[in-house]
């Protein structure tokens, strides 16, 4: 029998997304707060716009960077939120979703023996990408229960083998949104120590009680030195779509093109068009969705307080993460799979360990709950989750 796993891959397991995903499917009665995508639809606008789309005749492959439309509502939006002016020609791609875009542009710039800075707990992946490209990965904690980095511990991190540093603000699946002073310092060692940042800002609409989001691209020095990557995904609830986009200097851009060519090629010509309406139509359409999730991340994080959860209250996305001391002594993933598993709860979640490097530094008492769902289904989590009282 031929060996279909090569040794880049064998390290690399089903993750408990993929175990929790399938006891989700095979228990009945499961209400799913833990998998992070809506259980809503997007805007009808920018359906309808892809439904034209295809009515019209853009039904063939797309320009390998990028449908025109979409890559200038791209720039305008950039160039009118963060004040960065990008060349749609030489300096937008998009691809399929924020996940290939990482993955184009990391392996387009890492070499083996590269070391790249991540933020733990640490979006799953980062890490595998830069470890299938030969590069190590070096982990900068985020300390519970503020979920902020040392700037010690991440000055002592930067040395002439650190190629690129990953952020991820708005943070997923802590909640934090880095502020200035904190994306300022990034900056200051990125420029001293000639490393790039790769910029991780699907959740940048995503915001709460007045946090600003800041593109490390705006931020001076930084313009010819990040590569930017987001996508319309959390933006629009549209997870499906897998709609995102790389902005860098044209010499990266080239680097990322070559990859994408291999890859994918192109992106889904009328789901482009649908996606480049909404983000010109992004000021009509995304308030809306905020001050509900908004709404809706009040809703849980009093309800899971009251259950004896310890609520770090997220400033960005539509996660929050809960200390689960108070309520058991089993580690994290052993406790949520007890909470799928128990009649009287029935309830997913994911454990917060699994986004650490390090599982036996890995803080053990955090699961994170996501609440981009309908009120409904947060109701009838809250209320199932009430079986934890016995």
């Amino acid at each position: 029998m031929p060996n279909w796993m090569s040794a880049k891959l064998k390290p690399y397991e089903a993750s408990i997304f993929d175990s929790i995903g399938r006891l989700v499917r095979a228990t009945e009665g499961v209400v799913n707060l833990g998998q992070g995508f809506p259980d809503f639809d997007g805007p009808d606008l920018i359906k309808e716009a892809a439904a034209k789309a295809m009515r019209d005749g853009h039904n063939q492959y797309a320009p390998m960077p990028g449908v025109p439309a979409l890559t200038h509502a791209i720039r305008d939006a950039y160039r009118e939120n963060a004040g960065i002016s990008y060349d749609p020609l030489k300096e937008i791609t998009v691809l399929a979703g924020a996940t290939e875009a990482m993955y184009a542009a990391v392996t387009a710039i890492c070499e083996p023996g590269d070391q790249f800075i991540v933020f733990a707990p640490i979006y799953d992946t980062y890490v595998p990408l830069v470890q299938m490209c030969g590069g190590t990965a070096v982990e900068i904690p985020l300390e519970p229960p503020t979920f902020r980095f040392d700037p010690d511990r991440l000055r002592a991190a930067f040395n002439d083998k650190t190629r690129g540093i990953i952020i991820n603000t708005p943070h997923n699946p802590s909640g934090t949104v880095f502020n200035r002073e904190e994306m300022e310092l990034i900056r200051d060692l990125c420029i001293e120590h000639d490393v790039i940042a790769f910029t991780d800002e699907v959740y940048e609409y995503l915001l709460y009680d007045g946090c600003e989001h800041i593109s490390m691209a705006s931020l001076e020095g930084m313009r010819d030195r990040t590569v930017t990557i987001s996508s319309t995904g959390k933006s629009f609830s549209m997870t499906g779509w897998k709609i995102g986009w790389v902005c860098a200097p044209p010499e990266a851009t080239q680097a990322v093109r070559r990859l994408h060519q291999f890859i994918a090629f192109a992106i889904a010509t009328p789901f482009q068009h649908g996606m480049a309406a909404g983000i010109r139509n992004r000021d009509q359409l995304i308030p809306p969705l905020r001050d509900d999730l908004a709404q809706k991340r009040d809703q849980i994080c009093e309800g899971l307080a009251d259950l004896g959860f310890g609520v770090n209250k997220p400033q960005g996305t539509y996660f929050v993460l809960t200390d689960i001391s108070a309520l058991t002594d089993m580690p994290d993933t052993e406790y949520v799979l007890d909470l799928i598993r128990r009649e009287d709860v029935r309830v997913a979640a994911i454990p917060n360990s699994v986004f650490y490097m390090n599982q036996n530094q890995a803080p053990k008492n955090y699961i994170r709950f996501c609440f981009a769902k309908k009120t409904e289904t947060l109701n009838q989590g809250m209320a199932q989750l009430k079986g934890l009282r016995g």
